[in-house]
């Protein structure tokens, strides 16, 4: 009884409290306190095994080396190769206009003296109307993420690597220029790589130009593509560049009588299935790459000389299929490798086998380089050397030899080529003098601006050059040579000199994190007459100086870039005829994406 009692005053109580009204909006469970909202979703970004295995020489220059990684390749503000080869010595380059035209280049007064290769794949001329010489304008620098220069005694070597990408991030870059001359040029890129080890990769580059004048007009639409796997040990990719340009036919000055460079347009692919096993930077190594080349062109009629005499318009097919068998060691200081190719081209294989060794140290480098050539049927040494015996005093040179084979050799007698230069270091920069010495066969002619140009001819040349390589002091540097040669050697100038003073700021300080950074150049070349031979006579070009600069400005991962060339308008040829831009500015910004 008194139990009740005592219970009923408090279940009124409780009665008298209103209880709140049930929430119509569920409450979430509380999330764990070392989870975020994304954590599920984010993967970390992972570096993944390179595709490909790669030996490029050891380079044996005074001051810094002929090479350059993407970056620095974009940054030389070169649109094309021949742009890149006016910077070496000993090179001579030639052009009929602005990037659309026909672009050659020929070392120490020979156009055999220049090779390309190309992840390894020798790039050989396959266009008939050129005369055996290259169209440097079909190599497409742009899907390039190395390239390095080697200057042995007898020949330019130059080395090229296509575009890899190694992170699981999606990487992404545009670029786009605007410039004189209705020039317009777009690129883009993206590339992947997958947990497994995949990669995808494809990019593109397209320009125009559209002239006034006769820079030469025409547009190109290149086009790359990468499939694959690469595992630690192991790698297999199939590789495709497609470069399609078209030129049109370009007009010559009326009082120079010379014949128009006729129009074209033609394709280019070139593509490869590579497999390669061992280790990348040290250890042994081997690989497999069957590529196709493939040109396919038309040339425009020339319609200047009435419509009863045409050019030959029938479309020219060429193709040629390559094998190349590679092994190499890297064992400490020492590099070795041996290559095998095999050439399939015009219903004929030739075969060539070289090897080469390198031995790297603080105080020198040494390169050997042995090959027998079943293409240029010649049996060919050469052997570099950097020697840096103290801090102010280097020395370099090349040594080369040139047997040819085959039947009636008696008349053929090998040449040998040197190459020397020593220096010393005056507090930055390295002060060099060096000479030139090559025993050129008969040679070839530059057909692809005129028909009538005669080969070069067999006999010595020698070059003598001077040049200042390298760091002046806070930030500005210099890069500069001049070269004279032989009198009265066709296709070369008495004297050509290119000169460069740059500075190169990142403003570590005011920007610890590297966000932005300032580079600029101004350049000086200059060239003296050249005389082009003709049956009728030698016809002679003008002295040609120009005064070009270029400057880029990185923020964040945008860079932008601006550049003139030729400032001063000066009226020059390179071709006889045909002149060259009066002043070109191009500028653009290449930005580059990550996720």
């Amino acid at each position: 009884m008194a139990g009740a009692l005592l219970y009923a005053p408090v279940s009124i109580s409780l009665a008298q409290v209103v209880p709140p009204p049930a929430s119509e909006v569920p409450i979430p469970v509380k999330p764990k306190t070392d989870s975020g909202p994304d954590s599920a979703h984010v993967k970390t970004d992972t570096i993944k095994a390179p595709i490909g295995r790669f030996a490029d020489p050891a380079l044996y220059e005074i001051g810094p080396q002929y090479e350059w990684n993407r970056t620095q390749l974009f940054a030389t503000g070169a649109f094309t190769l021949v742009d890149l080869l006016d910077r070496i010595p000993g090179l001579t380059t030639f052009r009929s206009g602005w990037i659309s035209t026909p672009q050659t280049a020929m070392y120490a007064g020979n156009f055999q003296r220049v090779r390309i290769f190309y992840d390894g794949v020798e790039i050989d001329n396959l266009d008939a109307r050129t005369g055996g010489v290259i169209d440097l304008a079909s190599v497409p620098i742009w899907s390039l993420e190395h390239l390095s220069i080697e200057r042995a005694a007898d020949e330019t070597r130059i080395y090229m690597r296509s575009w890899r990408v190694e992170n699981t991030d999606p990487y992404t870059r545009a670029d786009v220029a605007t410039g004189n001359e209705e020039t317009n040029l777009y690129r883009g890129f993206y590339g992947k790589r997958f947990d497994n080890g995949g990669v995808l990769q494809f990019a593109g580059q397209q320009y125009g130009v559209t002239s006034s004048r006769f820079a030469g007009s025409g547009d190109a639409l290149s086009l790359l593509t990468r499939v694959g796997v690469a595992k630690k040990g192991w790698s297999i990719d199939g590789f495709m560049l497609r470069h399609h340009p078209t030129r049109d036919m370009q007009r010559p000055v009326a009082a120079s009588e010379r014949p128009p460079v006729l129009g074209l347009d033609a394709t280019y692919t070139d593509a490869y299935l590579r497999a390669a096993v061992g280790g990348v930077d040290a250890g042994p190594w081997a690989q497999l790459t069957v590529a196709s080349l493939g040109y396919s062109g038309t040339t425009e009629p020339n319609r200047t000389i009435g419509a009863a005499i045409l050019a030959d318009t029938l479309e020219r097919r060429a193709s040629e299929t390559q094998y190349n068998l590679s092994a190499g060691m890297t064992l400490g200081a020492l590099r070795a490798e041996a290559l095998d190719r095999l050439r399939a081209l015009g219903g004929a294989t030739y075969n060539a086998v070289s090897g080469r060794a390198d031995v790297v140290s603080p105080i020198g480098t040494i390169s050997g380089f042995v090959e027998h050539d079943g293409f240029r049927n010649t049996t060919n040494f050469d052997a570099g050397i950097r020697a840096q015996p103290a801090p102010i005093l280097a020395f370099s040179g090349s040594i080369a030899e040139s047997i040819p084979g085959g039947t009636g050799t008696a008349s053929q007698p090998a040449r040998t080529s040197v190459r020397g230069e020593a220096a010393i270091r005056l507090f930055g920069p390295w002060i060099a003098a060096g000479l030139i010495r090559a025993d050129n066969p008969d040679g070839l002619a530059p057909l692809v601006y005129d028909t009538l140009f005669l080969p070069t001819r067999s006999g010595q040349v020698t070059g003598k050059t001077i040049s200042i390589r390298g760091p002046i002091v806070a930030g500005f540097g210099i890069d500069a040579w001049v070269t004279q040669w032989n009198d009265s050697v066709a296709y070369l100038p008495r004297y050509q000199s290119r000169s460069e003073i740059n500075y190169a700021n990142n403003f570590a300080k005011q920007f610890p994190r590297g966000d932005f950074e300032v580079k600029v150049a101004g350049i000086y070349e200059y060239r003296s007459h050249v005389d082009f031979p003709l049956s009728a006579g030698d016809v002679r070009t003008p002295v040609s100086k120009t005064l070009s600069a270029i400057l880029e400005i990185r923020i964040l991962r945008a860079i932008i870039s601006y550049q003139q060339r030729n400032i001063m308008g000066y009226q020059y040829d390179v071709i006889p005829g045909f002149e060259m831009p009066r002043v070109l500015a191009n500028y653009g910004v290449r930005w580059e994406f990550w996720n």
